[in-house]
């Protein structure tokens, strides 16, 4: 009888095993009402003789409307600054080789009055171009921008490219309690027998998630589009995960983070699914040795719209970061961040090493691409590479950083300038041994922007910096030319050590 009960309560409508991976299926039978699709972009994926046209997702910029959905006046500039803008998406999983096609369905909006280019170039991707379609194949997983004509980035369109997966649930395995169109009071009625939650294809409205101790995997088929937040507070090892989106279009600005972890929640594991819409910080997880794998960060706006922050011995891989704050924030020790794309809005920087209190040893940063950093000003919270410190001067912070490596990291388009590593004199910090390894980056020396490397106190100088096969507009930094090619203001730096 309790079974019974626990099956009406929690309907398990899925075949155990149902296959999602390939693109016939990864949006059959789904309800996308009311989500917005793109007017821009149609997309088609074939996979050997299956092919198959996907949805197209777009973010618009908003409109800014004082008080409306709680925005403050700090939003005005950016939803000003990219007003009549969107970045339209596609989300699909495939095994061995994938062929899209991409067909223009406003040419008003994208004009190929250009050239047509997919980002990064590290993919080696080359398009195919007949009228209006753009072709192109992919053989291994990932994520790309398909860039078309003169201003095509902005309206843009984002490739999600997923490797199949390995760990697809079965909702009849009595574990999991399979929710169709979720709401807050279902899902916060789930059954202390199940241990896992399973947000089937179509739409669901779950609010502020606060994840129960008795809940330990929360899982996104393919073709589920959750609106919401997760919060876990003192609850550990949770495993969150998919290729379903979570959005907080329906939430308030800056109400919640995507996801986020405080204190004492340890072990979260976050892998494959779409962050969209966000309104806060994407990923916040405070507690020590996470994962983060797969996610798909994509259409927020407005300020305080972080990417990345996994504390003490947490992995980051294979991500894409669109942010209009600090994209990638290495605060703790331990860390390892590899193989990410990043695209940088006007604000934030694309690796932040601290707002003042941050302290971190032992920590590799690799392949990291940067689609575009659009910064119209060189405040001191943007860069390719900044510390900021204590900002607000209030006092009490201190930050260390030390043995870090960053190594392939490149600008597909030129950034207006790469280092603002100034932290406030507020705000003690010691920079040590950073390595910059086989950076190729493309500035853009039009603009009156220096780089900063500058330390506030005498006696605890930056010091161990090396350039190794440091590359500035197709030069090579050298000892000899550094200063001048790179428009670089330093104080209190230790003489940095360059190899070709």
């Amino acid at each position: 009888m309790v079974w019974v009960i626990l099956l009406l309560l929690c309907s398990n409508v899925l075949a155990a095993g149902a296959e999602q991976n390939s693109p016939s299926n990864a949006t059959a039978a789904t309800d996308y009402a009311r989500i917005p699709k793109s007017s821009v972009y149609e997309v088609t994926i074939v996979e050997g003789n299956v092919s198959r046209k996907m949805e197209v997702f777009q973010s618009s910029c908003p409109e800014y409307q004082p008080g409306y959905m709680n925005m403050a006046p700090v939003d005005e500039h950016p939803m000003k600054m990219f007003k009549g803008r969107s970045i339209s998406w596609v989300n699909f999983s495939f095994s061995d080789r994938v062929m899209v096609q991409v067909r223009v369905l406003d040419p008003k909006k994208v004009s190929f009055d250009g050239p047509v280019k997919i980002f990064p170039s590290r993919y080696g991707l080359k398009p195919v171009i007949n009228g209006n379609v753009v072709s192109f194949a992919m053989t291994r997983p990932g994520q790309c921008s398909v860039e078309i004509g003169a201003d095509g980035y902005k309206n843009g369109l984002l490739i999600f490219a997923n490797p199949p997966e390995t760990d697809k649930p079965d909702p009849a395995s009595g574990n999991y309690c399979t929710l169709d169109k979720a709401t807050p009071a279902k899902i916060n009625s789930v059954p202390e027998a199940y241990s896992g939650i399973y947000f089937t294809k179509g739409a669901h409205d779950m609010g502020v998630y606060h994840v129960p101790a008795h809940i330990k995997n929360i899982y996104f088929e393919a073709g589920s589009w959750v609106y919401g937040a997760i919060v876990m507070d003192g609850h550990s090892n949770v495993k969150i995960f998919g290729r379903g989106v979570l959005s907080e279009a329906k939430l308030n600005y800056r109400e919640s983070h995507a996801v986020e972890a405080l204190q004492n929640s340890d072990q979260i594991d976050l892998e494959g699914i779409v962050l969209a819409d966000t309104k806060f910080f994407a990923v916040r997880l405070l507690g020590t040795n996470n994962i983060v794998k797969w996610i798909k960060i994509v259409g927020g706006w407005t300020y305080n719209t972080d990417g990345i922050a996994a504390f003490a011995g947490s992995t980051v891989a294979h991500c894409f970061i669109w942010s209009n704050d600090d994209s990638l924030k290495p605060y703790r020790s331990n860390l390892t961040i590899s193989d990410c794309v990043v695209w940088q809005l006007n604000n934030g920087a694309v690796i932040q090493l601290s707002w003042g209190n941050a302290k971190a040893t032992n920590v590799t940063i690799s392949n990291v691409d940067v689609l575009h950093a659009e910064w119209n000003n060189n405040a001191a919270n943007r860069g390719i590479l900044s510390c900021i410190g204590d900002k607000f001067a209030k006092g009490g912070m201190s930050g260390l950083q030390q043995s870090f490596l960053i190594e392939n990291l490149a600008t597909e388009t030129p950034v207006p300038f790469i280092f603002n590593v100034r932290p406030n004199p507020a705000s003690p910090d010691q920079i040590r041994d950073v390595t910059f390894k086989n950076w190729n980056i493309k500035m853009d020396m039009s603009t009156s922007y220096p780089n900063y490397i500058e330390c506030s106190d005498s006696t605890n100088r930056f010091e161990g910096f090396v350039f190794d096969n440091f590359m500035l507009n197709g030069m090579t930094l050298t000892e000899s030319n550094w200063i001048k090619a790179g428009r670089f203001e330093t104080k209190n730096l230790t003489a940095p050590v360059f190899k070709e």
